[in-house]
């Protein structure tokens, strides 16, 4: 997998942040690039990975080296929340049985997906050029409740070229982003 991988953390609130970076571990040993190694426990070591076991550029387990010897021990999920603290059923063998393959095992629940586009009759944009340069830096998208316009996503031109760079989408309609997607993710809907 060359293809980056995107993980996201968060405090359980509802707010996460969104990390693109290149897969550079090989978490189940079959010769692809599968995981982006970090320091997810805290122990100053870069022996932890946040794991695409699906192969679907989308970290979806969380694999921590807890005894620093360079295999992982515990595997956790995440809920949506970024927080990972969902325990999964995967678990590293001994050196002398085969690497585990993806799928064998019970994968954690799958991040909310985000919400769908409305019907194009009910969707409202409203776009702004904030530094007055002839090119909208934001854009929001949304639809009309009870005859009240809601916006479910804010676009951002950040650096100014033209092109929305990030994207913080408000899945329960409650006026605060639940989560944020940069350009390069997958998840990244570009109007």
């Amino acid at each position: 997998m060359d293809d980056p991988i995107e993980y996201l953390f968060g405090t359980g609130d509802g707010a996460t942040t969104s990390w693109v970076s290149a897969p550079d571990a090989d978490v189940d040993h079959d010769g692809q690039l599968d995981a982006v190694t970090l320091d997810f426990d805290g122990d100053g070591r870069r022996d932890d990975a946040m794991w695409d076991t699906d192969a679907d550029g989308i970290a979806d387990t969380v694999a921590l080296d807890r005894d620093d010897d360079g295999r992982p021990d515990d595997f956790y999920g995440d809920d949506g929340s970024g927080v990972w603290g969902e325990r999964t059923a995967r678990s590293e063998p001994d050196r002398d049985e085969p690497p585990p393959r993806p799928g064998r095992v019970a994968d954690p629940a799958p991040p909310p997906e985000p919400p769908q586009p409305p019907e194009a009759a009910d969707t409202i944009v409203v776009s702004s050029d904030l530094d007055g340069d002839g090119t909208d830096d934001i854009e929001l998208v949304g639809t009309r409740r009870g005859g009240v316009p809601v916006a479910e996503r804010l676009y951002v031109d950040y650096d100014g070229d033209g092109r929305f760079d990030r994207v913080l989408v408000d899945s329960d309609g409650d006026g605060r982003a639940d989560v944020s997607f940069d350009a390069r993710s997958p998840r990244f809907e570009g109007r």
